[in-house]
């Protein structure tokens, strides 16, 4: 709390007691946020808002609930009328803390409270475009980490990299900042200006100033999504030699929404008809997206066989399964992936990598096996909106019955790259795919 300056300080025993009664009533908040049964980079469920499940909790004013939203209203009326500092009884503060006090109890960096400002910045959309600078950010950390800038995209064109710490953006200090909050900072109307203060990973800090762009979300590419020699290959397929590569195809799936499976069925349209002796899969990158939009493109790979299973928050699992005619079932695959890889790209890799149908080079992903829905807050009274809480509500296994969330999908070929390996080697990781694909 904020105490003017001509005012004494007040001693160790009157600050605790304060601090107690805000702490209690936060805490009382929050005791009566699980009781009421609040529930949240991105894969997630494609429908819109669902009604949460049913387990048994009271809902809002039902009889039997154990505690009741008199409590609170006790609470604050004896804060108003005896609590020596009234002037810090900020009500939206308190709600606020009360909000963050639940979301830190559930330790689980994938369920959050989102604004109305939040959402109305459009902080999980997954529309074909967007206003700002095209990178996917995470706060898994502690700390705002690009998760990976879109290919061709105004962040990667300034020299933003996949791990930079966003310590500041227009000088103002990220610390504490969720990923929502650096999101809503960094959009903004296209042709305007951001500046970030980044740490790359080679620890140099860098201050890259921006100009937002209309981000469109194209998601499926047959060019290398970096110059696999640099200064040389251009958007060629080549092998370490420098040698064009003809008898291998390429794509790069960055990420997944709505449009994905069809830009996918392009790019692979007589794919198997062409002669080509394998396919480079690259999900190096890619944050993840939609799950109906991974499940198909996983199908297009598949003739069958399990893609993904979910357990959710009772116990309960629900499998996916490939269906016959895909694009590309018989072809030779190597995955590529990364640590910015993570959860659609994670189900995808583990699905064709379980079923038999490739495998992966790289390093172990990001882990993020989550399943997420968002639901609609309504009982605030504001006419605004109350926001939303986006929160967890089951766990995604491979078809080998491995999690996902925490570990990640760990490579068949292990291969880091560096961005100096990659600058004074080449791209590393595809030469071993490709070698891999001529039987190497």
């Amino acid at each position: 709390m904020d105490i003017p300056r001509e005012q004494p300080q007040p001693g160790l025993g009157e600050r605790l007691a304060r601090n107690a009664v805000i702490v209690f009533l936060v805490l009382a908040m929050v005791t009566l946020a699980f009781g009421l049964a609040w529930g949240i980079q991105d894969i997630r469920h494609d429908e819109g808002s669902q009604s949460a499940p049913s387990n048994g909790v009271a809902a809002p004013g039902a009889a039997g609930s154990s505690v009741g939203a008199a409590i609170i209203d006790e609470i604050v009326d004896l804060l108003k009328n005896q609590y020596v500092d009234k002037s810090i009884l900020d009500e939206e503060t308190l709600q606020q803390a009360a909000i963050d006090g639940i979301i830190a109890a559930l330790n689980d960096s994938h369920t959050e409270y989102l604004s109305p400002a939040e959402l109305k910045a459009g902080a999980l959309s997954l529309d074909s475009s967007y206003d700002g600078i095209g990178a996917s950010v995470s706060d898994t950390t502690g700390v705002v980490t690009i998760v990976a800038p879109f290919r061709d995209s105004p962040a990667e064109k300034a020299g933003i990299r996949q791990g930079d710490t966003v310590l500041k953006v227009d000088g103002e200090s990220t610390e504490g900042w969720t990923s929502e909050q650096a999101v809503q900072k960094i959009r903004g109307q296209q042709g305007t200006p951001v500046t970030l203060e980044v740490k790359h990973t080679d620890g140099t800090i860098e201050t890259i100033k921006i100009t937002r762009g209309n981000i469109p979300i194209e998601s499926v590419y047959s060019e290398p999504r970096i110059e696999i020699i640099p200064g040389e290959s251009g958007e060629k397929l080549v092998d370490r030699d420098g040698k064009e590569v003809t008898d291998l195809a390429y794509i790069n799936i960055s990420q997944f929404h709505d449009r994905t499976v069809q830009e996918l069925k392009a790019k692979l349209n007589g794919i198997e008809n062409k002669g080509y002796k394998g396919l480079v899969l690259d999900l190096r990158g890619n944050p993840g997206g939609l799950l109906q939009a991974t499940v198909d493109v996983a199908d297009e790979f598949l003739a069958g066989g399990t893609i993904i299973s979910e357990v959710d928050a009772n116990g309960k699992s629900k499998s996916w399964s490939a269906k016959p005619g895909g694009s590309a079932t018989k072809i030779k695959i190597v995955i590529l992936q990364d640590g910015g890889s993570a959860s659609g790209a994670e189900v995808l890799a583990a699905a064709l990598r379980d079923n038999g149908r490739a495998q992966i080079v790289g390093v172990r992903s990001f882990g993020k096996g989550t399943v997420n829905q968002l639901q609609p807050l309504k009982n605030c009274g504001d006419p605004d909106g109350c926001g939303a809480l986006y929160l967890s509500v089951g766990r995604w296994l491979t078809p080998n019955g491995d999690q996902i969330e925490g570990l990640g999908v760990k490579p068949d070929i292990e291969l880091p790259m560096t961005y100096d390996e990659y600058v004074d080697q080449g791209d590393i990781q595809m030469f071993k795919a490709i070698d891999l694909l001529h039987g190497k």
